[in-house]
């Protein structure tokens, strides 16, 4: 009998910031257990935090960071005791001055592992008045 696995993704990119003259790191750690092969759970786990990790970043710094400056790693699977539904993320910012790293670490927050699927809505055509 197949076993889920706990796949575990790093999303991380660095850039100099202007305005507070210090370098900014950016990490997301997502985590999910699932059944599968790896290869496309890991596509998919990068297909939906690579964007999220993107917004995130230009919602507090209106900085859009292109997909080419985000690096993105994988660590080795584990044998997990049930699938999850949702990915957990933790993020963490890291502020470089002068010669040490300040680390604020953020609220840890869950993305749906699928996105939801919407709803056709029904046409106007369908639905005429009796008169």
């Amino acid at each position: 009998m197949r076993y889920p696995l706990t796949h575990r993704m790093t999303i991380a990119t660095k850039w100099y910031d202007d305005r507070s003259r210090c370098a900014r790191e950016y990490e997301g750690h997502f985590k999910v257990s699932r059944y599968g092969k790896i290869r496309s759970v890991r596509r998919r786990l990068a297909r939906r935090g690579a964007p999220y990790f993107q917004q995130l970043i230009y919602r507090r710094f209106s900085k859009w960071i292109p997909k080419r400056q985000l690096r993105i790693n994988f660590e080795r699977e584990e044998v997990a005791a049930e699938a999850e539904r949702d990915i957990t993320i933790q993020l963490r910012g890291m502020q470089y001055r002068g010669r040490e790293w300040l680390a604020t670490p953020f609220p840890s927050k869950v993305l749906s592992y699928a996105k939801r699927k919407r709803r056709k809505r029904k046409s106007a055509k369908g639905k005429r008045a009796k008169g």
